[in-house]
């Protein structure tokens, strides 16, 4: 794991001279309010700040400790204004690129010897490598190839000729594998990466027609970065793809690259502007010329153009295209989902503003961020089946009458116990759903978070309630309990929005909507487990769908564990959640039984809703 030690030497915004801080990890995610500092620090860091900045950043890692200097910086704002299309490089492509640098060397380089301040200017700029930063400290976007320049210059040129010469005698020193680099338009600059492979494909087949052995084609694409693109796109799930192979006749490619949606063509345009950032991080990756001497990376609120359903590709290719290629990772930011949906390797620290000091940066525990992980995961869990969640959607529109809600996906184990308990026979996955709606009076949708369910019992319009029966089913679990306790005290103003709490553990608590017929209902505890029950502190409450099945049918079924010595019951193995109630399908009615109370207190409510009604 690597270390990072940095000395701030002078005065910098927030940031006071002979300020240390020290990170640990390979990948640092840095969180905090606005205006905490987080921008700041990088800019320090990656000295990318108009003023120049006096600072050591030293990384550790196996008690090897180095200065660190190459250090690239991504922020959300080089992401804004991403061009239409990838450029075009089949014709003309190595002069383009000469052109640049030409246009560079007249502006920064080239005088006429009169002696004057900006000759001057122009010739310590060379001695001291600052041609790479503008009068006001900014480095050059295209810094790297501007020192290539120079080394070339050097190379070739000495005395007072390196700062006069033609572009014909320019032009000779610059070799046809030159590209002028932009850090802030990689995306655009595509077509160098896949130009370079195709070079270095011929290259290869002439260094294999030296020998006896024969160049294989089909391994070398393995590597190729379109091909490597093109997997990340399908991990990614993305629609569209590059071609799977290119021809190239040096030094001309054949065509330009272009994205397609199966034979059509498709522009860069056509990318969503997260998907044009996730591209560009992996495109600098690939581009070695870019990012061969990079040992750190800073993302500066990189995520902030990134849908959060992107997240996941985000860290995908931070991890394999930086981190497990030993460049350490920093990420600054405000999202929830950023920080929630962090990898296994991620360090985290926050950031504070201590008022007139140096801002404070303190490690946390991952632990820290729970909550945010549970909402986040439930979330993206319901929409990554985007048919499936179209569906449900689509039904919820439709609910109306005699309605109840539950948590999590276990509505057929909810159906399955209903029609066992009233003695319908001959269930299956096929019939499930029509044997319930034929013997029921109600209907049970599934799929909700504990926090989803609160929000219906305390969203304030009612109009549509006025037909209709809402019962929200919480588990009894210390979230499901806790949410429970709040609708208790939910008011409007003054008056207190539900009515106070009915029922009894045993059968299931409740609660009313005092302006419509929404309820809350807790799951009931049957009698052999209430001993396990402690009203007072919700962190040992416990009971879910899956402890109202006989614990005989969990013992041996092999997809339950028992939850831990002290509780000493037995709970679903994760993995199974989803899968088991085909398993309930062919179970005797017995199994069902603490079931009873529940479907009894369902039955009651709605029962008692439609009297009022009447």
């Amino acid at each position: 794991m690597k270390n990072l030690k940095i000395s701030i030497l002078n005065d910098y915004k927030l940031y006071k001279k002979n300020t240390e801080y020290y990170l640990c990890g390979d990948l640092i995610v840095l969180s905090g309010v606005n205006g905490s500092g987080k921008s700041q620090l990088l800019n320090i860091i990656s000295q990318q700040c108009k003023e120049k900045i006096e600072r050591t950043v030293f990384q550790a890692e196996n008690n090897i400790n180095e200065k660190v200097e190459n250090i690239a910086l991504f922020s959300f704002r080089d992401n804004i204004g991403i061009g239409e299309d990838f450029g075009k490089y089949a014709i003309g492509y190595h002069q383009s690129n000469i052109d640049k640098a030409w246009e560079f060397y007249e502006k920064n380089i080239k005088f006429s010897f009169s002696g004057n301040l900006l000759d001057n200017r122009k010739k310590n700029n060379i001695i001291d490598n600052n041609a790479i930063y503008d009068e006001k400290g900014v480095r050059n976007s295209s810094w790297r190839s501007i020192l290539t320049v120079i080394d070339l210059l050097k190379q070739n040129y000495s005395g007072d000729k390196l700062h006069n010469l033609t572009k014909e005698e320019f032009e000779k020193i610059i070799p046809v594998n030159f590209i002028w680099r932009n850090d802030n338009d990689i995306i655009n600059q595509i077509g160098n990466i896949f130009y370079i492979a195709c070079c270095n494909r011929v290259d290869k087949q002439i260094e294999y027609s030296k020998t006896n052995e024969c160049f294989d084609n089909n391994a070398w694409l393995k590597d190729a970065p379109w091909t490597i693109l093109n997997d990340l796109f399908k991990t990614m799930k993305f629609k569209y793809r590059f071609k799977s192979d290119y021809e190239f006749h040096t030094p001309i490619m054949d065509e330009n690259p272009k994205l397609r949606d199966g034979n059509n063509e498709r522009k860069l345009s056509d990318l969503s502007d997260g998907e044009k950032a996730i591209l560009k991080l992996a495109l600098f990756a690939l581009d070695e010329e870019l990012s061969k001497d990079v040992k750190l990376v800073l993302f500066d609120e990189f995520d902030a153009t990134l849908n959060p359903s992107l997240i996941n590709s985000f860290y995908y290719v931070i991890n394999n295209f930086y981190v497990n290629k030993g460049v350490q990772v920093i990420i600054s930011t405000h999202s929830s989902s950023t920080i929630s949906m962090a990898p296994d390797n991620a360090c985290f620290y926050e950031i504070f503003n201590d008022n007139g000091n140096s801002p404070k940066i303190i490690s946390v525990g991952k632990y820290q961020y729970d909550e945010l992980s549970v909402a986040n995961k439930s979330f993206y869990e319901k929409i990554i089946n985007q048919e499936h969640r179209i569906l449900e959607l689509e039904n919820l529109i439709n609910i109306s009458g005699k309605v109840l809600l539950v948590e999590d996906q276990y509505t057929q184990i909810y159906k399955i116990a209903y029609l066992k308990l009233k003695g319908v026979d001959d269930i299956n996955k096929d019939n499930l759903d029509d044997k319930f709606l034929e013997h029921s009076n109600f209907q049970i949708h599934g799929g909700y978070s504990t926090g989803g369910l609160y929000n219906i019992l305390s969203c304030q319009n009612t109009s549509r309630d006025h037909d209709d029966t809402v019962i929200c089913l919480f588990d009894f679990d210390s979230e499901g309990y806790a949410k429970f306790k709040k609708v208790l005290d939910l008011r409007d103003g003054r008056q207190q929005l539900y009515s106070g709490q009915q029922g009894d553990i045993n059968c299931g608590l409740y609660t009313k909507h005092l302006k419509s017929n929404r309820y809350a209902l807790m799951l009931p505890i049957p009698d052999r487990l209430v001993k396990y029950i402690n009203m007072k502190c919700s962190s040992y409450c416990f009971v879910e769908i899956e402890t109202l099945i006989a614990e005989t049918f969990l013992e041996t079924c092999g997809k339950a564990e028992k939850c831990s010595e002290a509780l000493d019951f037995y709970k679903l193995k994760d993995s199974h959640k989803k899968d088991f109630w085909v398993d309930l399908l062919s179970a005797e009615k017995e199994i069902f039984v603490d079931f009873e109370k529940l479907f009894s207190q369902v039955e009651f409510i709605f029962c008692k809703a439609t009297i009022k009604e009447k």
